[in-house]
């Protein structure tokens, strides 16, 4: 038996088996095993999965098939989709725009089966769109304090997203949960079908149109809005511009959540995910607010006496990172985007919290005179009782998140400016 494990997965481990056929010849799986962990709120499991998959099985997506699933592990095993995910390192332009069409293509065939008319389960229990809704903020509210600390932005986010949900009479049906480049596959020029189900649940279209704008932000289409009209053409489904903005919050403020729990990842993509999902969750609010931000003037601190310490073992770990040894290059790639974060902090960190504190005072009854950290108490409190001014507060945390973007700047590369496509950028919520 030929067994090899691949990358990706987050928390589960996955391999590529060879399983020889009992008439002879032999057949490529795909195992997704995921270790056994602590009691949790959250419901993302392998046996969750399968439930997908069993709903998909016979309704046109293009995806793995369900072969077998453990009775006492989590661990499934399915169809092995051929082909790679890295859309990213595609450089035939005309090929990434034939992948990306084809993929609108799969999710409206997905958007296609109503909830209602796939195998009962707790997937399709959700008799309207808000209903579904509901259920997935209980769900990543409970995940978010689950971990335990306070974030003030995934309050003010969570406050407005129970505040603003959409009204659709449309009904419910499978959505994704994680759409877009990175969770498909592709050869030769075709999409082969989409992968990684674990966030899929019943809902509104238009969540995984959200899903698909921030997964661009990582791994752009070449055309977003070519790829928006023909998902309307394959489904006869326009796109909603109040409820496509509203799941632009919801999304970012999953990821956010993601980072807020902390519980995988190598510590230098922590870094860039932390820095660029939380400004692009503060644009989404004042997007779909109709709210205009202003930035704030970079921070202008200049290099401290350890600045020349960081900057040599930067090299240093730059000549690694052309090692033959897999290992060794993912090492010193994640070390050194730590070792950059920490520079950065290191020159602007005094300024940062400065900074955070007079922008933290004027929002606040007393503010002025207060502590920093009093100042966020009493901000909680303000978040939680809605008594906030809006856009004084978005205006405060777009400045917090482009001071904490430019510390990570040197370590997110090409995305440390990137937004969402100029197709959501256009949109009005109202």
């Amino acid at each position: 038996m030929e067994c090899r494990q691949i990358s990706g997965g987050n928390r589960c481990q996955s391999w590529l088996v060879r399983l020889s056929e009992p008439e002879g010849g032999s057949r490529m799986v795909y195992l997704r095993y995921q270790p056994p962990r602590a009691p949790s709120v959250e419901p993302y499991t392998v046996w969750r999965e399968a439930e997908i998959y069993r709903a998909i099985d016979m309704t046109g997506v293009p995806a793995a098939r369900l072969v077998a699933v453990h009775a006492e592990h989590q661990a499934i095993i399915t169809s092995a989709l051929e082909g790679g995910a890295e859309y990213r390192r595609l450089s035939d332009e005309a090929q990434k725009s034939a992948i990306a069409l084809e993929f609108v293509q799969a999710l409206a065939t997905l958007h296609s089966v109503p909830l209602a008319s796939l195998p009962a389960s707790d997937l399709t229990a959700c008799p309207s769109i808000e209903d579904c809704i509901r259920q997935e903020l209980q769900i990543w509210r409970s995940m978010y304090e689950e971990a335990g600390g306070v974030d003030q932005l995934i309050e003010l986010a969570l406050s407005w997203l129970d505040s603003n949900l959409p009204q659709a009479s449309e009904a419910p049906v499978m959505v994704h949960g994680d759409a877009g480049p990175g969770n498909f596959l592709f050869k030769d020029g075709r999409l082969t079908g989409l992968i990684d189900w674990e966030l899929a649940h019943g809902g509104d279209p238009m969540e995984d149109l959200a899903w698909f704008a921030m997964r661009c932000v990582m791994e752009p289409v070449p055309d977003f809005s070519a790829c928006i009209a023909a998902y309307e053409a394959a489904s006869s489904r326009k796109v909603d511009a109040a409820r496509l903005l509203y799941f632009c919050v919801f999304v970012s403020t999953r990821v956010v959540i993601i980072r807020h729990r902390n519980v995988t990842g190598l510590p230098g993509n922590s870094i860039v995910s932390r820095a660029l999902n939380r400004r692009l969750l503060v644009d989404a609010l004042a997007r779909a607010e109709g709210i205009s931000l202003g930035l704030p003037q970079p921070m202008t601190s200049g290099p401290t006496a350890r600045t020349r310490l960081y900057d040599g073992l930067i090299d240093d770990l730059r000549a690694l990172t052309d090692s033959n040894s897999h290992e060794v290059s993912a090492f010193s790639k994640n070390a050194a985007k730590v070792l950059k974060y920490l520079r950065e902090y290191d020159r602007y960190g005094a300024e940062l919290e400065g900074r955070l504190a007079a922008l933290l005072g004027p929002l606040i009854d007393g503010g002025a005179e207060a502590s920093a950290e009093e100042n966020l108490r009493r901000l909680t409190e303000a978040i939680a009782s809605g008594a906030q001014n809006l856009g004084g507060l978005l205006q405060a945390f777009a400045a917090v998140c482009a001071d904490e973007a430019q510390i990570a700047a040197p370590s997110s590369g090409r995305v440390a400016t990137r937004g969402f496509p100029d197709f959501i950028r256009r949109l009005k919520p109202k």
